[in-house]
């Protein structure tokens, strides 16, 4: 089976959000044969049954949220209902920060009992599902408890980079094959967000094969993000692409 990510929306921000600039939903990472959504934001449940993509939530091993804002939050209960068929078969790991489970909750109790194993991201923590190792190194620097992740399959390494600011302890914590970075903003306009001279510089220093910009806000978006990875890539030498909506992105040449 083929690894891939999968891009149900690349949208980022409460504005990218809420005006739809970019569809919201998160990611499928599929490795080993092992599927994970992670940051189901608003219409990630319609955007799995576009005519486009036809993911099947049934098929889902686990459901991971970095944080609880919601534009990474906003479809989760639907998204676990839909994995458990409406709660009649449970199953599924659903995995986020003890803040998104328990100070002014995203993930509703009843729906916890759907799942056949609901757990807490810390610092430093694993957990396994199927064939991928899920990590988070580091809690990140953000306004809501958040965490990055790697997810470590048979054949490669994801490392994902949540929404946060700048830090040294980035470059080393989230070393991979693929490395996918949260940019909000072009140029810098907050301390809790990525901007594209960050990203810029992490994939400079950790040196994947394969470096995907996504979770694009406006300012971003109206940048022509394609055009900045570009950029990215011939300043680092780095291969860096900018994610799409309802793209699915073969990792086949990112393996070792």
């Amino acid at each position: 089976m083929t690894d891939e990510l999968i891009f149900l929306g690349t949208a980022g921000g409460r504005m990218s959000v809420a005006k739809q600039l970019r569809a919201s939903g998160g990611f499928w990472a599929v490795l080993g044969g092992t599927r994970i959504h992670v940051d189901p934001g608003p219409g990630a449940l319609v955007h799995c049954h576009s005519r486009a993509l036809r993911l099947d939530p049934t098929s889902l091993d686990a459901i991971v949220l970095t944080h609880k804002h919601l534009d990474h939050s906003g479809d989760v209960n639907a998204m676990i209902e839909a994995m458990t068929e409406g709660g009649t078969k449970r199953r599924g790991l659903v995995l986020a920060p003890r803040e998104a489970y328990e100070d002014d909750p995203v993930i509703l109790r009843y729906v916890r009992e759907y799942a056949a194993a609901t757990g807490v991201l810390t610092e430093g923590g694993v957990h396994q599902v199927g064939a991928v190792r899920i990590e988070t190194p580091l809690r990140l620097k953000h306004s809501a408890e958040t965490y990055g992740l790697r997810l470590v399959g048979p054949r490669l390494s994801v490392s994902m980079i949540a929404c946060t600011g700048y830090f040294p302890e980035l470059e080393a914590a989230f070393t991979g094959d693929v490395l996918l970075l949260n940019v909000v903003f072009y140029p810098r306009r907050s301390e809790a967000h990525l901007c594209l001279e960050d990203c810029e510089r992490l994939i400079a220093a950790i040196r994947p094969r394969l470096a995907i910009l996504t979770h694009f806000g406006m300012t971003m978006v109206r940048a022509k993000p394609w055009e900045l990875a570009d950029r990215v890539s011939q300043a680092t030498g780095i291969r860096t692409v900018a994610a799409r909506d309802h793209q699915r992105l073969d990792l086949s040449a990112a393996a070792c």
